[in-house]
């Protein structure tokens, strides 16, 4: 028979302020190494995103969850990153309006005047739409959005003249992503949209391949734009989202410890990142008119009016459900 082992009132003390030291501190988070890519360089909404996520998931793992962060495009364009997600060869893409080459779905956030503001579009993305949109990309690419953050709304710029009306637009030629329903807004309004990838955008407007482009403010400070570009029209025209994804597959095979603190930390780097946009806007107004750039505020009923049959171009593809939740939040 072995010996009965009897603890003092001081060791069974130390054992249970032990296990209940363990229990509160949550189940251990698996050592891991993630890289987090964006081609938007350093100090650009995306790549604030990138940075935000890479600091909440430092801090709540301890250090057992390692992200490098790479901006500027130094693991390729931001069709290249997602096409990695795709394969699984890299683990988290910041990216935007090309996630639209994944799923069709995302355009809902190209249609024209689609959001009363800010707040208005951050229900529709924490909510059923954010959710929706979440499981299409899923089923269609095995690809998840992890977090929302975002480049906010988008306004237009450009070296011609200053624009109060859509007639200020006539044969504008204008840089847009490679999306249809951007091009066909810009085509309703009378520019000559032309799709250009992003990493291309500064020279094409240098070179004079383009007259102007559409952005939010955050890309005017991010590429010094008011070296190329005279005029701003705040049009708020289109909210684009930024997303963190992730392969699905990828993700389905961390432990639940790690895929929960994982989305806790995108979670709040998207706020982070929301919040810090925000409160920069104001200072790169200022910053865009100390440069010489003159800004306009034009009247964006007859914008609302010229551009309002693209809804119906993306109501035959997709039907009305999405639209149906944003306009269950406005």
């Amino acid at each position: 028979m072995r010996p009965i082992v009897r603890l003092s009132n001081t060791c069974r003390a130390a054992v249970l302020a032990g296990a209940v030291a363990v229990l509160a501190s949550g189940p251990p988070v698996a050592a891991l190494e993630i890289r987090a890519a964006t081609e938007v360089a350093s100090g650009g909404d995306l790549a604030i995103l990138v940075e935000e996520f890479k600091k909440e998931v430092d801090e709540r793992s301890g250090g057992d969850v390692t992200i490098s962060t790479f901006t500027g495009g130094a693991l390729g364009t931001q069709r290249q990153l997602q096409e990695q997600i795709v394969l699984g060869t890299i683990e988290v893409v910041a990216t935007a309006s090309d996630i639209v080459e994944l799923s069709g779905a995302f355009s809902v956030f190209d249609l024209p005047f689609l959001f009363s503001d800010s707040a208005h579009a951050h229900r529709a993305m924490d909510g059923a739409l954010g959710e929706a949109l979440n499981e299409t990309l899923i089923e269609d690419q095995g690809v998840r959005v992890i977090g929302f953050g975002e480049l906010g709304f988008r306004h237009i710029t450009n070296a011609v003249r200053p624009i109060t009306s859509p007639g200020d637009l006539e044969g504008m030629k204008v840089r847009t992503p490679s999306n249809e329903l951007r091009i066909a807004a810009f085509d309703a309004l009378g520019a000559a949209p032309t799709p250009i990838a992003y990493s291309e955008l500064y020279s094409a407007l240098q070179q004079g391949v383009v007259d102007g482009q559409e952005n939010p403010l955050t890309t005017i400070q991010e590429q010094s734009l008011w070296e190329v570009q005279d005029h701003v029209a705040m049009t708020y025209h289109v909210f684009t989202p930024g997303y963190l994804i992730v392969n699905n597959g990828w993700w389905q095979g961390l432990d639940d410890a790690t895929r929960q603190m994982l989305s806790e930390a995108a979670a709040a780097a998207a706020g982070s990142q929301r919040a810090i946009l925000a409160a920069s806007v104001g200072d790169m107004r200022e910053r865009a008119e100390e440069n010489g750039m003159t800004f306009s505020e034009p009247d964006l009923g007859p914008f609302v009016e010229k551009t309002r049959g693209v809804w119906a171009t993306f109501e035959e593809e997709h039907g009305k459900a999405l639209i149906e939740a944003v306009d269950s939040v406005r």
